[in-house]
């Protein structure tokens, strides 16, 4: 748990969008699987960063895809780190932190 931050869980990437949209939103990051139903991953950051008030929008993303991937949330697709399972619920929690600050 990081202090001040409330988790929100969604099921689908749908889910995730209508809780992106909605007028009164104020989502701090977004901590996704790249292997999703209908959009992934990817598909799903470069969606909610495309919305204004979140185009700096912090995102992490886990997977267990062993090719090799980018993150440092240069642009609406890249998420600002990767995490390759199975990896630490600590560890994306510190980087979390920083990424808030």
């Amino acid at each position: 748990s990081i202090p001040g931050v409330k988790p929100l869980l969604v099921q689908t990437p749908r889910a995730a969008l209508r809780l992106f949209t909605a007028p009164d939103s104020q989502i701090a990051a977004i901590v996704t699987d790249l292997h999703l139903p209908f959009l992934d991953g990817f598909e799903l950051i470069r969606e909610i960063r495309m919305l204004s008030r979140y185009r700096d929008l912090p995102a992490i993303m886990v997977t267990a895809d062993d090719r090799p991937f980018a993150g440092n949330g240069s642009d609406m697709f890249s998420p600002n780190a990767i995490f390759r399972k199975p990896f630490s619920p600590k560890e994306v929690c510190r980087v979390l932190e920083q990424l808030l600050q």
